[in-house]
Formats: structure tokens, C-alpha cells, sequence
């Protein structure tokens, strides 16, 4: 087992985004969006701010650029990473990134797998906006409660190791 990195992820601001028509409009409980903030807080992340929008790549797109550009390095986008009409969270998240981390990806869609068959069917995007210490980390994860936990449950270890390397002087 690895040594764990020593990292304060209460350095560390996070930004949730529910991506879906249903949930933005209000016909939809959002199970997701409340546990992931309760994961990460518990964790010990900074600020973790939330919001609820449509489901458009545009829109999509703005709200994470206005999320990093407010200070969040921890972006996850839950919802739109399956592939039908609006599923475009994997799309944006990689126009987005620098580095790519499919490692990472990997490993969520495995764990998922052993909840449910339904986790193959999810597009997971993982990666980096920089190579230093301006960059931050974008995920999309699937929108519902199980798939957005199980997508902590493999990240949130990794973070301090992340972030490390990221800060990692030169």
C-alpha cells in the first residue's frame, strides 16, 4: 500500500454541479448533489459550493469556467455522462482539461461495477486544467446518488496525491 501524501485538502475549494433539466427545474429530488457536499466536507475540503443547471454543453461550460475562475480546484460534474439527448458533461470536461487521468476513470467505472451492471454504460471524464499549480481537477460522474458516491469513494482518497503533485514545486 502506498504511503499516503500529506496534503491540506482544506486548501482546497470544490464545486458540484447537478446537470440535469430535472433537477435545475425542480421535478426531480437531487439525492446526489447533498451527499457528495457531506463526502467532501467530511473529507475535509475548503468551501464546497453547489449549483443546479440545464442540460447544455454552453451553459455547462460557463458554469465550470466560472467555478475555477472563483477559486474552485475540485469540479465535479454529476450528471450527463451517460450518452443519450443532453449528455455532454464528457464532452465539455475534456475541452476543458490539459491531462487527461483515464486511470482514474478506469477505476470508478470498475468500482461502480460492483453495484451495479449499469456503470458501463457511464462516460467518466478525469483530468487536469494545468500541469502546476493553477490547475484543477474536473470530474464527470453520473448523475445519480450511487454512481456520484461511488466516483468519491475512488477519487477522495487520491486528492492529497493529486494536488500534491500539482503544487509540487519545480
Amino acid at each position: 500500500m502506498p504511503k499516503p501524501v500529506d496534503y491540506d485538502l482544506g486548501q482546497i475549494n470544490a464545486h458540484i454541479i447537478a446537470y440535469s433539466d430535472r433537477v435545475q427545474r425542480g421535478t426531480k429530488e437531487d439525492r446526489a448533489t447533498p451527499a457528495c457536499v457531506g463526502a467532501l466536507t467530511a473529507a475535509g475540503l475548503g468551501q464546497v459550493t453547489m449549483a443546479a443547471i440545464p442540460e447544455s454543453a454552453d451553459i455547462l461550460e460557463t458554469e465550470i469556467r466560472d467555478a475555477l475562475e472563483a477559486g474552485a480546484r475540485f469540479v465535479l460534474v454529476l450528471g450527463g455522462s451517460g450518452f443519450g439527448v443532453g449528455n455532454y458533461a464528457p464532452e465539455v470536461v475534456r475541452s476543458l482539461i490539459e491531462v487527461e487521468i483515464p486511470g482514474i476513470a478506469e477505476q470508478i467505472r470498475a468500482h461502480g461495477l460492483t453495484n451495479t451492471p449499469l456503470s458501463g454504460l457511464s462516460r467518466e471524464v478525469v483530468g487536469v486544467t494545468a500541469r502546476d499549480s493553477s490547475g484543477a481537477l474536473i470530474i464527470s460522474s453520473p448523475g445519480s446518488r450511487g454512481g456520484a458516491l461511488d466516483t468519491l469513494e475512488v477519487v477522495t482518497p487520491l486528492l492529497g496525491a493529486i494536488f500534491h503533485q500539482l503544487d509540487e514545486p519545480r
